[in-house]
């Protein structure tokens, strides 16, 4: 089955050659070369498995001619994100690609979606991410330490949301938005006081120069008909004045729509990257309430049939006591073996409650 094939890639030798999943050891034959990439894959050595081109690499921290920014298969960049398994040797590498459909990928918070390709576990909690100096990017893991800079990871408890730290950074970086904002219209408002101020002397110029030209032109005019042609000009200026500085404004407002629309997307995204967390949390709530009621059931069942077998065990001797009491006339064992049965039922019932007092207590 194809399901069963995996593809690595040698960065040695710039090769990619298939390999049942099932196989722990990885060996790469091209050239004269022959040498094992791990000898119990996927859990020896460091292997970085891009979500784009399906492809496990034998990664090497420290050679010059690569980066993690880039997958060195099919050559993939675009937005990089980063997860590192907390059970096996694999690092997830992910790429923003619309046009593929991708069988595991990395949420743009840090969580493995389905889960890990290789050993195809889950995160046991949250993955916290931070910057990684080796690799110069984020990364993401649910590891206490990460595997490439030997950073601690935060392991602050989180409740499926996003940090104070970070909600107080999303403030912050609102507030100053907000700030700039102001600041634009400011200087917007300015710069339209300033343009209709230089738009008015250059209507009064125009006038004065249409006066000047009708005076040339028309010598006989009285005084009261060049002020009324005066007049008009310098109304006919200021309607131009008036509807080019309206168009900027609109234009400007326009700009403003857009920046809002842009701020209110930003939102909704981040709003639904919340509700994501939100229902990664409610599933491994889910995940870990079956957990325990699945040990509690065969808890349960277990206790059950020990009780079961107790039973049927003093039932057979009290079954077999009166032959021998017919025989021997000894009443006292028949009530002396329902004493003790009765002790010893009561007895395991209180076991089994304790038992399963304590497992509830502790999950």
């Amino acid at each position: 089955m194809l399901a069963d094939i995996i593809k690595i890639h040698c960065l040695k030798h710039h090769a990619a050659f298939p390999m049942p999943r099932t196989s722990r050891i990885v060996m790469c034959k091209e050239g004269d070369d022959e040498h094992i990439l791990s000898d119990n894959f996927p859990y020896s050595g460091s292997w970085i498995y891009c979500c784009n081109c399906q492809t496990f690499i034998a990664w090497e921290i420290g050679r010059a001619n690569i980066s993690i920014k880039q997958c060195p298969f099919c050559l993939s960049t675009i937005n990089p994100r980063l997860y590192t398994c907390d059970h096996c040797s694999v690092t997830m590498l992910d790429f923003d690609d619309p046009a593929l459909r991708k069988h595991h990928k990395v949420l743009n918070w840090g969580m493995p979606q389905p889960a890990c390709p290789a050993c195809m576990q889950f995160p046991d909690s949250t993955p916290k991410q931070h910057y990684c100096r080796v690799l110069q990017v984020n990364l993401a893991t649910a590891r206490p330490v990460c595997p490439f800079c030997d950073v601690k990871v935060d392991e602050a408890p989180t409740d499926g949301v996003r940090s104070m730290a970070a909600r107080f950074g999303a403030a912050l970086a609102d507030a100053e938005a907000r700030v700039r904002e102001a600041e634009e219209r400011r200087r917007a408002a300015e710069e339209a006081t300033r343009k209709e101020s230089e738009l008015r002397v250059q209507a009064e110029r125009k006038a004065d120069e249409i006066e000047k030209k009708v005076t040339r032109e028309f010598p006989a005019l009285s005084a009261n008909d060049l002020e009324l042609a005066r007049r008009e000009a310098i109304a006919k200026a200021e309607a131009e004045a008036k509807a080019k500085l309206e168009a900027e404004q609109r234009a400007y407002a326009e700009a403003l729509e857009r920046k809002e629309a842009e701020w209110r997307k930003a939102e909704a995204e981040a709003r639904a990257r919340e509700a994501e967390e939100r229902a990664f949390e409610i599933e491994e709530r889910r995940r870990r309430a079956e957990v325990a009621a699945r040990k509690e059931a065969e808890l349960r069942e277990i206790a059950e049939m020990q009780a079961r077998q107790l039973v049927e065990r003093f039932t057979g001797n009290l079954t077999q006591t009166p032959a021998q009491a017919e025989a021997g006339g000894d009443k006292f064992a028949i009530a002396l073996y329902t004493g003790i049965a009765v002790v010893l039922l009561v007895i395991l019932f209180l076991i089994i409650y304790a038992l399963i007092q304590y497992i509830r207590g502790n999950l």
